[in-house]
């Protein structure tokens, strides 16, 4: 099985896609300018090999099954790829990371103000893409911008205040994945002029990346590290907001003392991390976490209705049903 969260099937509109990408990187308006760093910065990230493009074919997915011409989807699945770019870019610098899809970060490789400045460079040609749609399509891309911004914050309040819930929980995921993925189905119903959709396109997209969010959350908790390719426990360690741990936090009050005052220490040791880890399947919150992906994958499916038999929305079927395998798939492995 994949290391994280499936993403959707691939297409021959990737080698469309990456090379519109090369070209709106290379646009006279950027490329050639100084300082040429911020624009070698946004290069370094997008085209790194680690790049899932899950964003960019869940917008051609979802524009075959609108019959969007090509151009136009690349327009707009070059728009999420770079908003969800620039915002990696930012994570790296507040999170102090130091890799990214198998590089070294851009500010590692060279320094917090390139990659904040880069991604905000990013940003400014994300919206570029948007200049031949209607006007509505921009705003909401600011908007969506706003709040995944917001979203950021409050995923960094939540590393240093320990009182999250599950309410806070859902407002970080939707923000930080979920809002983006419905912009890839309300952006698109927008282009196609099929007003009627756009609001169920966009809830097929917050539940599938609400779904997305929360199968690597779970995974996170229950998945071999061989199999995941990274630690386990990884937001236990790091006071990370999790679906699991939030689940575990509201359903039993022991739980919530412990690992408050687990987390009051400097140092965590592995095996109290180890011991928490345990602690949350015994709960049962591991199978209640697999039953809230299967809950949001079949909201996605309803929204989705009739499209999921088409062209495009086949392909966003299979993406869910996927995941849903992915998600039983680490607990049969326990």
């Amino acid at each position: 099985m994949p290391q994280t969260a499936t993403k959707p099937l691939a297409s021959d509109f990737l080698t469309h896609f990456e090379h519109a990408l090369d070209q709106a990187l290379k646009d006279p308006r950027h490329a050639g300018k100084e300082p040429a760093v911020l624009l070698e910065a946004c290069r370094h990230l997008s085209f790194a090999s680690g790049a899932k493009r899950m964003r960019p074919l869940l917008v051609d997915h979802f524009g075959a099954a609108l019959n969007l011409p090509r151009e136009a989807r690349i327009a707009l699945a070059i728009t999420s790829e770079l908003i969800h770019t620039a915002s990696l870019l930012h994570d790296d610098v507040v999170d102090e990371g130091t890799t990214r899809r198998g590089l070294p970060t851009a500010n590692a490789q060279w320094n917090n103000s390139v990659a904040v400045l880069g991604g905000d460079l990013m940003l400014c040609i994300a919206l570029e893409q948007l200049y031949d749609f209607p006007r509505e399509v921009t705003f909401e891309a600011v908007t969506l911008v706003a709040e995944m911004t917001r979203a950021a914050m409050r995923e960094v309040d939540a590393r240093h205040d320990s009182s999250w819930g599950l309410d806070e929980w859902a407002a970080i995921a939707h923000g930080k994945t979920g809002a983006l993925l419905a912009f890839c189905g309300t952006a698109s119903a927008r282009v196609a002029g099929r007003s009627e959709l756009i609001e169920r396109l966009g809830l097929c997209g917050h539940h599938l990346g609400l779904a997305f969010q929360i199968t690597d959350d779970l995974i996170d908790v229950v998945g071999h590290p061989i199999d995941i390719g990274k630690d386990r426990l990884a937001d236990l360690r790091n006071r990370n907001p999790s679906y699991p741990i939030a689940l575990a936090r509201s359903s039993n009050a022991d739980f919530a003392r412990a690992l408050e005052q687990l987390w009051q220490r400097d140092d965590l040791a592995e095996e109290d991390v180890q011991r928490f880890g345990a602690w949350i399947v015994e709960l049962g919150c591991a199978q209640q976490t697999l039953a809230t992906v299967e809950d949001h994958l079949d909201r996605a499916m309803d929204a989705l209705g009739e499209f999921q038999h088409g062209p495009g929305g086949e392909h966003i079927a299979q993406w869910a049903t996927q995941l849903r395998t992915q998600a039983r798939w680490s607990l049969e492995k326990r």
